[in-house]
């Protein structure tokens, strides 16, 4: 279970139906919500100005409408549990942006270091875009298409 290991795997998200479906990430960028708990929290719906993210009452998980999704990155930046991410297979190239908050900052074309959701290296990468949301530099990252489920941090090399 997710709880005791203190990550979760792709296959619980896709159980959860919270990982859109291939098509809709070789379409281009899309949001993914990794928000497992069930905590009183929405900041990921206040800040989509599409409303492609949704709550359920007071307590549900975050829920993307893929359709919706332009894959814009804001809801990567404004989430306070680091659980928003943005994927894209577009042009047979996987890409993945996510939420940094270490020193030194990113900048576009550094190579950085590829890291799994359980913490391993999974290789090395290239720094494509950043912006800032609230003090969260929110960097999209060229990747192997196949790890665009897997990557889920970064460090500079």
């Amino acid at each position: 279970m997710w709880r005791s290991r203190g990550y979760v795997e792709v296959e619980e998200l896709k159980q959860m139906g919270l990982v859109p479906p291939p098509e809709r990430m070789e379409r281009g960028p899309v949001a993914v919500t990794e928000c497992v708990e069930e905590i009183p929290c929405n900041v990921c719906e206040a800040a989509c100005r599409l409303g492609a993210v949704s709550v359920e009452g007071l307590r549900g998980r975050p829920r993307v409408d893929w359709d919706r999704c332009t894959g814009c990155g804001v809801c990567v930046g404004v989430c306070p549990g680091q659980a928003m991410f943005v994927v894209s297979l577009a042009g047979g190239e996987g890409r993945v942006t996510l939420p940094y908050e270490f020193l030194p900052k990113l900048a576009p074309g550094m190579r950085v270091k590829l890291l799994s959701r359980r913490g391993e290296e999974l290789g090395v990468g290239e720094v494509e875009r950043v912006f800032e949301v609230n003090k969260t530099q929110v960097v999209t990252v060229r990747v192997p298409g196949e790890l665009v489920m897997e990557v889920r941090a970064v460090w500079p090399l």
